[in-house]
């Protein structure tokens, strides 16, 4: 068996194999039994979680500006950028085998004195040289290459070519947690723009319902039955009521800016679409992944079990470098006086043969940085657990919540009925002279805040389903590519 064979045949690879982890166990969210479903809103744990969750909502125009931030999002095509970054460092770390051609021109002056012991002689020179009285100047001209071939005996360059897979499939993943977030986020907005528009919109049915009321008791006080302290306190509460429509306009006003960042544009250059109580609507079911399915699915967990994977391979890369590295190189060199004889026989050399690396003293660098890299693993394993039971508590805030939201919504709107109820009849009392002004606006106030409580609630089912959603929602392969679009 030759030399070489016998080193291939020695060829392993140290350091720990990589072995996915074992996943937390969690065999089920901890849901609410029997209101988990009653209401409007549904969850239905185990049923397939759709690609594009936001059409859940029912809204071509949020569908429309949704496709349009997945292309255009600077953040998104930052990400982007990065995964094309790991995926060239990737294809960076080439073979084993290195090639190179090397030429080259020079002016040099030879030290003839020294081929004579220090007393110069004309017959002591080399024949190519005779006819020099001094130290004689010339140009060599050369051309050659360098063959290299990498053995990794121990397997550091294959353990480093793993690391850098891991590393790129870690930046997909975090891509498509870029989507994710992005998607979220475009939906966040869009829920603002609409819930200031309907609370502007109820505020100012409000408000006008106030003047009326003001009227009614500027009536009254003329027919001596109201005072002037009860006209005072129904302006007041006229004007408290029609103060805060200004801020639901700030909020529609600063929803939309962001909605054009998301997009990749400047506020003044993009229009987006409108949104209100008439542009979608809660979806008939929730789809929920199981917890298994949830850990192979999930953009964040994904990226921490490349980031172990990743870091696993590095304790290789460390191990490796306590080893010896040998490699095999050949040089082939044409040197000559001449260009005419660059390619003679005679101005021909070479060489060929093993060179070993072998780590004597390094102060203890190499075994710390092996330390170094096997707790770098441990903590990555233990941020892959910890992202899983984070994941599942997600899911089980958003489920709560969505139960709880159940509840409230069907609570407030009872609230909500006995206040108008009361205040239509206080209303009519007032009118025949049976109640004060001071009830009136009690119950109108009541009537009021009852009215934006629930409103409140309903935009807020609104926010916990896209929550849910957004939680158990997983990235198709290529979705977070994009294509960019005007």
């Amino acid at each position: 068996m030759s030399f070489l064979s016998l080193l291939l045949a020695g060829c392993m690879t140290v350091g720990p194999n990589y072995k996915p982890p074992t996943t937390p166990v969690s065999h089920g969210y901890d849901q609410p039994g029997d209101i988990a479903n009653k209401g409007e809103l549904k969850t239905d744990v185990g049923a397939q979680v759709l690609d594009d969750w936001w059409t859940l909502f029912q809204s071509p125009a949020l569908d429309t500006l949704m496709r349009q931030a997945i292309a255009n999002n600077l953040t998104l095509e930052q990400a982007r950028e990065h995964l094309g970054e790991a995926r060239y460092a990737e294809k960076a770390q080439g073979g084993l085998l290195t090639a190179d051609a090397t030429a080259g021109y020079k002016r040099e002056r030879a030290n003839l004195i020294a081929f004579s012991g220090g007393a110069f002689s004309p017959a002591a020179l080399p024949a190519a040289f005779a006819s020099f009285p001094t130290n004689p100047e010339y140009n060599l001209y050369s051309i050659g290459g360098t063959v290299s071939y990498n053995l990794d005996l121990f397997g550091g360059q294959r353990r480093l070519r793993e690391s850098l897979r891991a590393q790129t499939e870690a930046q997909a993943r975090e891509l498509d947690a870029a989507y994710l977030t992005l998607t979220g986020k475009v939906v966040e907005q869009v829920l603002t723009v609409a819930d200031a528009n309907i609370q502007a919109e109820a505020l100012q049915a409000i408000a006008d319902a106030d003047r009326k009321d003001l009227d009614m008791i500027i009536r009254a006080k003329a027919a001596g039955g109201a005072t002037d302290a009860d006209v005072a306190e129904a302006r007041q509460q006229l004007a408290k009521d029609a103060s805060v429509i200004p801020a639901q306009r700030q909020r529609l006003a600063a929803a939309r800016h962001a909605i054009a960042v998301l997009v990749g544009k400047a506020p003044s250059e993009f229009d987006p679409p409108d949104f209100n109580a008439q542009s979608g609507a809660l979806p008939a079911g929730l789809p929920v992944s199981v917890p298994s399915a949830l850990v192979h699915e999930r953009p964040d967990i994904l990226e921490a079990e490349a980031k172990l994977h990743e870091a696993t391979a590095e304790v290789g890369v460390a191990t490796a470098n306590l080893y010896p590295n040998i490699s095999l190189t050949g040089v082939i060199s044409q040197d000559a006086l001449t260009p005419q004889t660059i390619f003679a026989a005679a101005s021909n050399s070479y060489n060929f043969g093993p060179s070993l690396s072998l780590p004597i003293f390094h102060s203890g660098e190499l075994r710390a940085k092996k330390r170094e890299a096997q707790v770098a693993a441990r903590a990555a394993l233990l941020n892959y657990e910890e992202t899983v039971l984070e994941a599942f508590a997600q899911v089980d805030d958003a489920l709560q919540a969505i139960a709880h939201d159940n509840q409230a919504y069907e609570d407030q709107n009872r609230v909500l009925d006995l206040a108008q109820t009361r205040l239509d009849m206080v209303r009519k009392s007032f009118a025949a002279g049976g109640a004060t002004a001071r009830q009136l606006l009690a119950a109108q106030k009541a009537q009021v805040q009852a009215q934006l409580d629930l409103q409140q609630n309903g935009t807020g089912r609104y926010a916990d389903a896209a929550r849910l959603m957004l939680a158990v929602a997983h990235v198709p392969p290529g979705a977070a590519a994009g294509t960019k679009t005007p």
